[in-house]
């Protein structure tokens, strides 16, 4: 009987590693994403800036039309 204390301890130490193990697989796939998503925000704040630009250079041109 003395090896079920063993056993269990074990057991838990294998389910700690998978757990954790699960976990940083998770923080590294979502980090991955995200620095794919921040990839993606920041070429979309580029455009719109080009875009602001460009409405406010037509703004200029249509007020100095009148």
């Amino acid at each position: 009987m003395v090896w079920l204390p063993i056993a269990a301890w074990g057991l838990a130490a294998l389910v700690a590693v998978v757990v954790l193990g699960f976990c940083a697989y998770e923080l590294m796939w979502k980090s991955r994403r995200l620095q794919r998503d921040l990839g993606t925000l920041n070429q979309l704040t580029e455009r719109l800036t080009g875009l602001r630009q460009e409405l406010s250079d037509a703004q200029r041109r249509v007020s100095g039309l009148r």
